[in-house]
């Protein structure tokens, strides 16, 4: 998977783009928590992407950590329930 393609797809599963479009237009819809924890998501995934093309690396990759840190973000593994 390319960069595009993996970094998209990393934050997409997690926060689907109505709900990142609906948080945008109306930031308390889900929520002020899910906006924050959404924004760090993303923000973390830009990170990794730009890390990733300053190496050289064609192809998405992520470390077990940040996945599981994304995870905790959007309340998987962590007993709570996602904001619907």
């Amino acid at each position: 998977m390319t960069l595009t393609e993996g970094a998209t797809n990393e934050i997409n599963s997690r926060w689907p783009e109505h709900k990142q479009r609906n948080c945008g237009l109306m930031p308390d819809i889900y929520g002020i928590e899910y906006r924050d924890n959404m924004t760090i998501g993303i923000q973390l995934v830009r990170e990794r992407y730009h890390q990733l093309k300053e190496s050289g690396e064609t192809t998405w990759s992520i470390d077990q950590r940040t996945s599981d840190l994304l995870d905790e973000l959007v309340g998987v593994n962590t007993g709570l329930s996602p904001t619907p």
